[in-house]
């Protein structure tokens, strides 16, 4: 009796993953099946799981007719920058509110929070008012600078948790040894803390490219234009080509899934790490 309580258990629990599986694949699926599929199978009724074969003509006219190849490279270089810098800053940051000894600390801790509590929308406005004086709307390194705005706060307060959690007997060795705190911060904290900088910078990256609402109000000039802003615009054209649309929304969530498998061995040991108190 005992067995068979504990096979139906397994079956449940085998069941439900393979719901929760399908549930979460199949819109995948189905957009990358959509995206092959000729005109008239796209609105076939029934639905059809497969198409009579396999056409891949909707990429190439989003990449090279559509202008998604320039979308595409202007989201890679407002993405790879912004995370980039976001890991510089936040790295250093971290440190010093980690290690370092200074008045005020905890307020800063508690206040570098209590900013990113804020909606980003709020924040749209005093950016908007910002750039535009020196000369940034309109400008992939102006949404570079709001993206910063956005993801440092976590970023640095992910980082700090982090650190805290690395021996400092480890650095205190570093520094008898001759090292200056740059060295050590470089040759010895950093190196252990790969697993925290690969969440963090996959985080801030994964923002940087799906985000919407900012490019959207800080870009102008279509030759300027993210990927996300390129698939609405080609969604709303006068006629609306799903082939097209679907081959587009493919070509941007790749990316992200190739990063988080080709990190995925340190993104759980960075997100849970810092959260134990050492």
């Amino acid at each position: 009796m005992e067995k068979r309580k504990i096979s139906l258990g397994k079956i449940v629990v085998a069941g439900s993953i393979i719901l929760f599986l399908i549930v979460i694949l199949f819109p995948f699926y189905w957009m990358i099946i959509s995206s092959m599929k000729g005109f008239s199978e796209l609105f076939a009724y029934p639905p059809r799981f497969l198409p009579d074969s396999f056409n891949l003509k909707a990429y190439w006219r989003v990449l090279f007719e559509e202008g998604f190849i320039l979308y595409l490279r202007n989201s890679f270089y407002v993405a790879l920058l912004t995370a980039t810098l976001n890991l510089i800053l936040a790295c250093l940051g971290a440190y010093a509110i980690a290690r370092l000894r200074f008045k005020g600390k905890a307020i800063m801790m508690r206040s570098i929070l209590l900013v990113y509590m804020f909606p980003g929308i709020l924040l749209i406005i005093p950016l908007f008012a910002m750039l535009a004086k020196v000369g940034f709307i309109d400008n992939l390194n102006g949404l570079i600078l709001t993206y910063l705005a956005q993801t440092l706060p976590v970023s640095l307060y992910m980082l700090a948790a982090y650190f805290k959690t690395v021996p400092e007997e480890i650095e205190e060795a570093g520094l008898v040894d001759g090292c200056s705190r740059l060295e050590v911060i470089t040759k010895i904290t950093l190196p252990l803390s790969v697993p925290a900088m690969a969440s963090v910078g996959i985080y801030t990256f994964m923002i940087a490219w799906n985000e919407f609402l900012y490019a959207l109000v800080f870009l102008y000039d279509s030759n300027k234009f993210t990927m996300p802003l390129g698939l609405v615009r080609l969604y709303q054209s006068y006629h609306t080509s799903w082939d097209l649309v679907m081959a587009a929304s493919v070509i941007i969530t790749v990316p992200i899934i190739v990063l988080f498998l080709a990190f995925e061995k340190y993104l759980e040991q960075g997100l849970v790490a810092g959260g134990v108190k050492g």
